[in-house]
């Protein structure tokens, strides 16, 4: 029957390639607009499960693929992936869609209308907002609290200068009232109405946040996630990684190369293979301490060993 079928329905391509050729056939212009929302739409086919777990891709301008990660150890590990990443881009989409990829802040606002810009970016977000705050009338109370203020300076310039913010201070605040902005719950200031808490706040309860995963870290160097989790159920995995990660690097760089013996260099080997004291032993100290010999602290004549040296042959 299949084979009926087939020989009925000669011909038939598969819808992949008729989008394709549509794109095509309606120019480049939108030939590239679809390709580049076809990579956005693929990341985790093109990097890899980890990477895009631990990345957003922003969007794309002109040559540059921009992408956003919280992640600052992944970040270095992938300033050295570009070039494999830029090929695996190009080969995905067909053609040669970018040339570099850069970090990027989280951007906030699609923006398809145009080929090359794809999103709008928080300082054009930013621009756009000035724009608009200038247009903001004040009113000859305001105008005269503000020439009021610059009048206490000593120095006429600087007087300027401040009764000038405080107008756009004044601005700015009538603009996002108008906007249906909100204030933060914590502190008080104008928020987006979409957002809970304003930028400051919410940095200030992400850094309670990863101070006490580093705190129950120190305590147990050896503790997962899950672990972390039920002293600060708040944290995310990311930022147990994270923190695990600039401690090991610290901790790293403070113990020295031929340090096996001493708390520091246990606690570095628990911290870094997430390993309860109870199994510590010469043989995974060993290890993790040769894995990271170029993090720590090497005297001016130490020569890294070859691994066979440190880890005899035919040892796990």
């Amino acid at each position: 029957m299949a084979g009926n079928l087939k020989a009925r329905s000669p011909g038939l391509e598969r819808p992949d390639s008729i989008i394709r050729k549509t794109f095509n056939h309606m120019g480049k212009a939108c030939e590239k607009k679809y390709y580049m929302h076809w990579v956005l739409w693929h990341w985790p086919e093109i990097v890899g499960d980890f990477i895009a777990n631990n990345t957003s891709p922003q969007g794309i301008r002109k040559d540059t693929l921009y992408i956003y990660s919280d992640n600052s150890s992944l970040r270095n590990e992938l300033q050295m992936m570009m070039p494999q990443i830029v090929q695996s881009v190009n080969n995905f989409a067909g053609q040669k869609m970018i040339e570099k990829v850069a970090f990027t802040k989280r951007w906030e606002k699609a923006d398809s209308e145009g080929i090359d810009e794809i999103r709008l970016t928080p300082a054009e977000a930013e621009e756009n907002l000035g724009r608009e705050r200038c247009k903001m009338p004040l009113s000859p109370v305001e105008m005269q609290a503000a020439e009021v203020l610059g009048s206490e300076a000593e120095d006429e310039e600087i007087g300027r200068a401040v009764s000038n913010l405080y107008r756009k201070h004044l601005q700015l605040q009538k603009l996002k009232l108008a906007k249906s902005y909100k204030k933060c719950p914590q502190c008080g200031r104008l928020m987006a109405p979409e957002e809970s808490l304003c930028d400051e706040c919410r940095r200030s309860q992400r850094d309670k946040i990863t101070a006490a995963v580093r705190q129950v870290l120190r305590d147990m160097p050896w503790a997962r996630y899950p672990e972390v989790k039920k002293y600060v159920p708040e944290c995310t995995t990311k930022m147990v990684n994270e923190q695990r990660s600039i401690m090991v690097q610290k901790l790293a760089a403070d113990t020295d190369v031929n340090d096996k013996t001493s708390i520091k260099a246990k606690t570095l080997v628990m911290l870094y293979r997430c390993l309860p004291p109870e199994q510590l032993n010469e043989d995974n100290i060993t290890r993790a301490l040769y894995d990271l010999r170029f993090d720590m602290h090497r005297p001016k004549d130490y020569k890294a060993p070859k691994r066979y040296e440190v880890i005899k042959l035919g040892r796990r």
